[in-house]
């Protein structure tokens, strides 16, 4: 929000405000001025005045008759994502700042907007790849970088462990049909890729302060809409692939099927993950990810390998 801006009483002239702008002319000249603003005698804001109205409006009419009334404002703490919606919504070049009374405090321009947003998307790339968020800083001496990262990364190796245990129980199925090792790992990083898109998501919003950790509910619901549309179609995707290859319709089908609910469950787990790290006051940029990958490694396999078993004599006919 910036402070320099022009406002008028709301009963002057027009010709008065071109006075005192002629006046104050290298005074005005740092301001960005693109509007002016109406205000009444305690300082709300009544209407905005363009320049170009004001310049060729008769010099003694009142600017209230040119102003334009109940224009839109926001709130001093209005959150970022709400002023970027309002900016794209509106072609404004700024947008006034009131108090709860209404009275003018500032104004808030696109361009600052903007590069607050990409101070933001910085930052959130800079958590996402666990640099800092919770904050870890390569300033940080390397033992305690070192146990930050290890807290999360050694529970990784347990679920790892999971997920290999899975592989090593449908051991004769993957031996039965051996071409499903190929699809093993596109299913795991197909979906993996799908809930870290959620990942992402989450922790741009949660430092927007668009969401919070209550708001799991909300989000397995909006990520739960994408993963079955994205699940379908990477679905039938990579199922088409698998039948066109080895020419057996029971293969594309369990492949599909596998992608599809793989993918539904890494979007709700990517979307939620953050926000249940941040409740338990964890740093979601550090444990997400490893969590994330490792879950739906291990799901990735059960699904494909349970799949598999259950059709496994029509995967191995002919």
């Amino acid at each position: 929000m910036v402070k320099e801006y022009l406002a008028f009483d709301q009963d002057l002239l027009v010709a008065d405000v071109l006075r005192d702008m002629e006046q104050k002319a290298e005074e005005y000249g740092d301001y960005d001025v693109q509007y002016t603003y109406a205000i009444d005698t305690v300082g709300n804001l009544t209407g905005v005045l363009r320049l170009r109205d004001l310049v060729l409006a008769p010099r003694q009419k009142p600017i209230s008759e040119l102003i334009i009334k109940d224009p839109v404002s926001v709130f001093g703490d209005e959150p970022l994502q709400a002023l970027h919606d309002l900016f794209e919504d509106h072609a404004f070049i700024g947008i006034p700042v009131v108090d709860g009374g209404g009275r003018l405090l500032g104004i808030v321009l696109r361009d600052a907007v903007r590069r607050a947003e990409n101070r933001v998307a910085e930052e959130t790339f800079l958590e996402s790849t666990g640099i800092i968020g919770g904050e870890e800083l390569r300033s940080m001496s390397f033992f305690r970088r070192a146990g930050r990262r290890l807290s999360w990364l050694s529970i990784n190796i347990l679920l790892n462990v999971a997920a290999a245990s899975v592989i090593a129980l449908y051991q004769d199925t993957l031996s039965a049909v051996i071409v499903l090792a190929v699809f093993l790992p596109i299913i795991s990083d197909m979906s993996g890729c799908s809930g870290n898109q959620a990942v992402a998501v989450s922790i741009r919003e949660l430092t927007l302060g668009v969401i919070r950790p209550r708001d799991v509910m909300r989000v397995f619901w909006k990520e739960g809409v994408i993963g079955v549309i994205n699940g379908f179609v990477l679905g039938l995707l990579l199922g088409g692939i698998a039948f066109v290859w080895k020419g057996n319709i029971s293969l594309g089908m369990v492949v599909c099927a596998a992608l599809m609910a793989n993918t539904l469950l890494a979007v709700l787990l990517g979307g939620a993950i953050p926000l249940v790290l941040r409740g338990l006051k964890q740093d979601p940029a550090l444990a997400s990810g490893p969590i994330l990958t490792t879950v739906t490694d291990m799901c990735g396999f059960f699904l494909v390998l349970s799949l598999a078993t259950a059709y496994l004599s029509k995967l191995t006919a002919g």
